[in-house]
Order: structure tokens, then C-alpha cells, then sequence
């Protein structure tokens, strides 16, 4: 089933936010898992269930589910509006394009993968109500390929969680032991599990704000430049990736940190090694007036022996040594 079965999120939650009415949620019950809960993290937040009245039905029973306003990850049918589980025969698939490597052929959607893809637009928009359309998809996004997207390939077997703690088995702690045959705290522990998984959710999402929030940043820097391939900003913030998506010449970044002026080389790949310009070989490992003797530059502070950082007293000292390694 394609991508296009699943409708946007604007047209689901209306109808769906009437606190007057309430919203009756249901799914499996029995074990739970990082896909079930996610999903319910995700409707939590779209829909503003702490500040209206909800109930959630951990069940099979075909009565309640037919009653239900919202169903994921039960039920046997998705219709991309209220139903959403994933298991029958027909379910969606990820576009191949996302899958990670390491895995062949496509994904298919978990529930968390399919809530995510309806409401998670009104998740970013709750917590960031200011961003734009762009900045908003852009988070959605890098959500989805974060955490939702590892969530569907885990549940439908298609990646194993590596060994030891992490996200999926986190959840599946919360669940009672095998051998406990009281199920009425299974609802108070799938509870439980959410308040994590929208911690989580809430810390990545703030971090993706923090990077949309740098870009602005460093883009009003880079204007500001006289020399394009020194950049200078007002403190340390995520920098990479707006250098790369704008094709910027930038070979040097200088920021304030700590009473002290830092000079950051510039991989020539976002995500290698090799840099676009090292500071002078005859600098590595130089400190204080060791360096300065080197440099000619009074205040020069610290090069690292990987020609890769460098540490000035002064700003003026940290353009000095940025020109000068530049041949300016």
C-alpha cells in the first residue's frame, strides 16, 4: 500500500478535538512495545490528552474497537483516519528510499510509524507553535528518521536492537514478569513507559529545534563575513551542516568559549575527517609563548598537534591566527 493511503495530519485531528467528548483509545493488550507506546506518546501530544478526557482500552475485543474514535496496532484494518494497525495482509511500506543500510528491501510501517506519519506534524506543531512550514517538516522528518523509523524496523523484524540497554528494551522493562498473572497494573505501566518514551521524544525534538534555530544563526553570521572563509559566530552553535547545504566557501570558524577565542577547521566531507585547511604544521602542539614566538601572533593560546582546533586570548588574536593560516 502506498505512501499515499495515509492522510495528512491536519484533516484527522479535526473531529478529534472537541474536550467535551471522550476520546476512547484503543489497543493490543497483553505485552507492549516501543511501537504501541510510541504511537500513544504521539497521540498524547497531538491531541492534548492532559487537558481533556481520554480512555484507553488495552484489548482484542472486536465490540470496543469498533467503538473506539482511534485504534493502532489491533483490529486488522488501517484506513489512515482512525484505524491504524499494521499486521494484515496489505499493511504500508516504507519507500525503499528509507531504508538504512544494512537492510535489504523495504520497511514495513509499524503502528508507531503509521501515528507518527499522521499526527506527528501536530506533535512538532504543539511543541514549536512558532516554526515555519519548512522548519516544521524538517523536524518531522528528522524525527522519523531517528527514532520512528528504527521503531517499525525492530517491531516487523527487519533490524535486531543491539545488545544491551537501548530504546526498545528500556520499554519492555516496564512490563510485568512472565510469571505475574495480575494484569491490572499492565494499563499504569503502559502509562509509565509513555512518560519515557515523551521525555525522549521531547529532548530529540528540542535538539532538532536547537539545529533549525543554528542555521538562522549562522546564516546571518555568514552575511555578516567579511572574509567568506573565516566564520564568525557569537558562540559555539551547529555549523556544519549550513555550510554544506549552502556550498559555503568557509575554511575557518572563530567562536567565543570559556574566556577564550576557539578556531574550528572545516571537514571537506560533512561527515569526514580530512579538513579544507589545517593550521600551519609548525603550530601543532604549540601552547602559550611557545606559540606566540611561533605564530608572531601575541595571544595565540593552543594549537592542537592534529592542526585541526585552535585556541586565541582575543578574538583579535584568533583572526590574526585564522588570516595568517590562510595566507591573508
Amino acid at each position: 500500500m502506498p505512501d499515499a493511503m495515509i492522510h495528512p495530519s491536519d484533516s484527522l485531528t479535526e473531529g478529534l478535538m472537541d474536550r467535551n467528548k471522550e476520546l476512547l483509545i484503543v489497543t493490543h493488550n497483553g505485552r507492549f512495545h516501543i511501537d504501541d507506546v510510541f504511537a500513544f506518546t504521539t497521540l498524547a501530544i497531538a491531541l492534548d490528552l492532559d487537558n481533556r478526557p481520554f480512555k484507553v482500552e488495552r484489548t482484542r475485543d472486536t465490540e470496543i474497537i469498533e467503538k473506539a474514535d482511534i485504534v493502532f496496532d489491533v483490529g486488522g484494518i488501517f484506513d489512515g483516519k482512525r484505524r491504524f494497525d499494521h499486521h494484515q495482509i496489505g499493511a504500508p511500506e516504507r519507500d525503499i528510499k528509507q531504508t538504512p543500510k544494512g537492510i535489504e528491501g523495504t520497511i514495513p510501517y509499524s503502528s508507531a510509524g503509521l501515528i507518527w506519519r499522521a499526527f506527528g506534524l501536530d506533535v512538532v506543531q504543539k511543541l514549536a507553535p512558532d516554526l515555519d512550514d519548512k522548519s516544521r517538516k524538517i523536524a518531522h522528518n528528522v524525527i522519523e528518521k531517528a527514532l520512528v523509523i528504527p521503531i517499525d524496523a525492530i517491531d516487523n523484524g527487519k533490524m535486531h536492537p543491539e545488545n544491551g540497554l537501548n530504546f526498545s528494551s528500556i520499554i519492555n522493562v516496564f512490563n510485568p514478569p512472565w510469571d505475574t498473572d495480575d494484569s491490572s497494573t499492565q494499563l499504569e505501566r503502559f502509562f509509565e513507559a509513555s512518560k519515557i518514551v515523551r521525555t525522549v521524544l521531547i529532548y530529540q525534538l528540542n535538539i532538532e529545534f536547537a539545529r533549525l534555530r543554528a542555521i538562522g544563526c549562522t546564516e546571518e553570521s555568514y552575511k555578516e563575513s567579511p572574509d567568506k572563509r573565516i566564520l564568525m559566530l557569537p558562540r559555539w552553535m551547529p555549523h556544519i551542516y549550513p555550510i554544506f547545504s549552502n556550498a559555503w566557501v568557509t575554511q575557518l570558524v572563530i567562536y567565543p568559549a570559556e574566556n577564550e577565542w576557539r578556531i574550528g577547521t572545516v571537514p571537506i566531507r560533512m561527515h569526514g575527517n580530512d579538513r579544507r585547511k589545517l593550521f600551519p604544521a609548525s603550530w601543532g602542539g604549540l601552547e602559550g609563548e611557545a606559540l606566540a614566538a611561533e605564530t608572531g601572533i601575541p595571544g595565540s593560546k593552543f594549537v592542537h598537534k592534529g592542526l585541526f582546533i585552535a585556541v586565541a586570548e582575543t578574538k583579535e588574536a584568533a583572526i590574526a591566527m585564522a588570516e595568517k593560516t590562510l595566507g591573508g
